[in-house]
């Protein structure tokens, strides 16, 4: 029977620009005991981009205040610590599939509710990431760009970071020939402050004022963060790859630029709202089938597969399970066979007995014998 098996969404926070208004963070003292070292090295174990996206999620949760660096220190433990008993969990600092999930979840409501969205500037060319459902509006934040054809940082830095009876400064930092950042309050409005240079690149000097009212700091403080976090003052990829970027609006708002092609898994639909794969909770932590989340529901932790739960395959058919034969036959996307786990001389191809895709999509997939049963993942 002819069966279209769904694609899993894997939506992964993409790797966030460390600034240097977070604060780098710090060991425990020499008396951190093993506990500490435990928690430590189940983070550690994450992928880098989901322990960025873990970073950035307790950024917009307003709970850690620190640089998106995917390493674990005080901060980032104390943070998850602190997310935990906000949402009644274990505060035990590891992140587990279930609570990594949620964590995530979280974040993106955080965000999509002030339409944090990447932006690009046609003037300078730097690329941000804006809370554009909040700008433009009277009384509201403001993202200004500024660039400059003298590579020199001091000068800039040094009127900056001046006081003035209105203007005070309440971080600045800088690394001669790199960048500098200043933050503080002018007036009735908050201020972030970063630029960067770059010999190379034309304007050699680019940066950014993220301003907004004092008095909803409490508010936007994490999203100034964010902002700081997702800054790319040389986004020599995108222009290598030739991307298109949207430019700014008028208005400071900006329109979003196209939103990358999102990663594809597969699973097996196994039975209504049920369906089985390779992958875990690290490789995807926001799982979804159709368009609508699911959840990690059961992990086997000796085979290493997983079943994902939801709202998907109402009328799904559990597959007849088959044999490994003697050859197996992976396909590549060109549709050329390659055996493997075979009799036949190396290299040949033989008459496929089980097929498996090697297309990058097909990761966690299903393998199937000639007779259409199911020989493995």
């Amino acid at each position: 029977m002819k069966r279209t098996l769904p694609g899993i969404v894997l939506v992964l926070a993409a790797s966030l620009h460390c600034s240097a208004l977070a604060q780098v963070q710090t060991l425990p003292a020499p008396a951190a005991d093993a506990a500490f070292a435990a928690r430590k090295s189940a983070f550690l174990a994450l992928p880098p981009p989901t322990r960025k996206a873990a970073q950035d999620a307790l950024v917009w949760l307003g709970v850690y205040n620190g640089v998106i660096d995917s390493d674990f220190g005080k901060r980032t433990d104390d943070a998850i610590v602190a997310w935990q008993r906000s949402v009644k969990a274990t505060p035990d600092g590891v992140l587990g599939p279930t609570l990594l999930q949620a964590l995530i979840s979280a974040a993106d409501k955080a965000r999509a509710a002030v339409g944090f969205q990447v932006v690009t500037d046609p003037k300078t060319g730097v690329r941000i990431s804006a809370p554009t459902k909040l700008m433009g509006k009277p009384g509201g934040p403001r993202l200004d760009f500024a660039s400059s054809g003298d590579a020199d940082l001091a000068p800039l830095y040094a009127r900056l970071s001046a006081e003035t009876p209105a203007r005070k400064v309440a971080y600045k930092a800088t690394k001669p020939g790199s960048f500098f950042v200043v933050s503080g309050q002018d007036g009735a409005a908050k201020f972030y402050s970063r630029f960067e240079t770059s010999q190379g690149a034309s304007p050699p000097v680019r940066g950014f004022t993220f301003s907004y009212p004092a008095a909803q700091g409490a508010q936007l403080d994490r999203v100034a963060l964010a902002v700081a976090n997702s800054f790319e003052a040389f986004p020599a990829q995108a222009q290598a790859n030739g991307q298109p970027t949207a430019p700014l609006a008028a208005s400071g708002a900006g329109a979003p630029a196209p939103p990358p092609a999102k990663p594809f898994a597969t699973a097996l639909a196994i039975a209504p709202g049920h369906a089985l794969t390779a992958l875990t909770a690290a490789d995807c932590p926001k799982p979804s089938i159709g368009g609508k989340p699911v959840r990690f529901e059961r992990i086997d932790a000796a085979t290493g597969l997983a079943i994902l739960a939801g709202d998907f395959a109402a009328r799904g058919d559990p597959p007849r399970l088959g044999a490994l034969q003697t050859d197996l036959v992976l396909l590549t996307a060109g549709g050329e066979g390659i055996a493997a786990n075979s009799s036949s001389p190396a290299g040949a191809v033989a008459t496929p007995l089980v097929l498996a895709s090697l297309e990058k999509s097909a990761r966690g997939g299903p393998a199937f014998d000639r007779g259409g049963g199911l020989a493995g993942l």
